[in-house]
């Protein structure tokens, strides 16, 4: 078996990891918010990181936290988005491959709280999604990809599943009108609430393989993640979290720092038969814990899943 040869289709048994990492073809990686791209900054730098191939894509303008933190929501955003280009360069990328679709976040809760507001507020949630899914696979059609890498669907962050779920969409149109493989990989970020962060946790029965990144990777891995000073909280409670793991680890007979834990990614090709309407947890009350919008917690099963199952219902 050729392990560089092309899929013969987009199931994982089919998708070897050295055609996924191998530096040629057009990978496209789909975020949701700048700074995602830290997950996989090593799969990154080891498909794209001769800057000869790849196109960036992030849905939002990063404005979500704004509001909280007492700041304009316009200036919040560009400089988020400037953070995402000094990381892009921190990864030996130029600012050609980004794609910056610029929704709101604001926006996007609001019309994630509306499905839950009525018939005719869900509709107009609903068609909402549609438009910005539809910009999605407009960028696809562009740019015509021969993989996709996207943040995991594990019920962690709810624009990271919506941005996943609009990704398969645009890949499964794509695979009906080209007769193409198009595999998608998959990376895990983070789940509030226990310590399986950028870690495909025990519930997940999927695909799981591993990057060990080299020395020069993870230095320009922790390089993008310092390029973010706006999002320094967050790293710093990752640090207190790792800290934990670190002291788990040790009673145990290992242990870990925050460097040595960045330096391992998990990846894995999505299942195509993925059903999306379902909670990737035993119990929904793990999905999106403490993520709320204007003190109304958001929902799986009112929320997400009925928007998952009205993007994909004709893909």
């Amino acid at each position: 078996m050729n392990l560089h040869a092309d899929p013969r289709s987009p199931y994982p048994e089919d998708v070897s990891s050295q055609w996924i990492l191998q530096r040629s073809g057009k990978p496209m990686f789909v975020f949701a918010h700048q700074d995602d791209e830290t997950a996989m900054a090593g799969v990154i730098q080891r498909v794209a990181g001769d800057d000869q191939r790849g196109r960036f894509v992030w849905w939002t303008n990063g404005d979500g936290p704004a509001s909280a933190l007492g700041a304009d929501l316009d200036e919040y955003a560009k400089t988020r988005m400037a953070e995402t280009a000094r990381a892009l360069s921190r990864l030996g990328l130029s600012q050609e491959r980004k794609t910056e679709l610029c929704t709101s976040e604001v926006s996007i809760y609001k019309y994630m709280i509306d499905m839950n507001a009525g018939k005719q507020a869900a509709d107009r949630a609903l068609l909402f999604f549609t438009r910005e899914a539809e910009r999605i696979r407009t960028v696809f059609e562009e740019e015509q990809p021969d993989r996709v890498f996207v943040l995991a669907w594990q019920g962690g962050q709810p624009e990271h599943d919506l941005v996943h779920v609009m990704a398969v969409r645009a890949v499964r149109q794509l695979r009906k009108q080209t007769g193409r493989p198009l595999p998608i990989i998959q990376v895990p970020a983070y789940e509030y609430g226990n310590l399986w962060a950028l870690r495909f946790g025990p519930e997940f029965h999927g695909d799981r393989r591993v990057l060990l990144l080299g020395k020069n990777e993870l230095e320009a891995k922790m390089a993008a993640f310092e390029a973010y000073p706006s999002q320094m909280e967050l790293l710093e409670r990752f640090r207190r979290i790792i800290s934990v793991t670190s002291f788990v680890g040790r009673l145990l007979g290992h242990g870990a720092t925050l460097e040595s834990y960045l330096g391992r990614e998990d990846y894995g090709v999505v299942d195509p038969n993925t059903d999306y309407t379902r909670s990737t947890h035993r119990f929904e009350r793990l999905d999106y814990p403490f993520d709320d919008f204007e003190k109304t917690p958001i929902r799986f099963s009112t929320m997400v899943a009925p928007i998952a199952a009205h993007l994909l219902r004709d893909s």
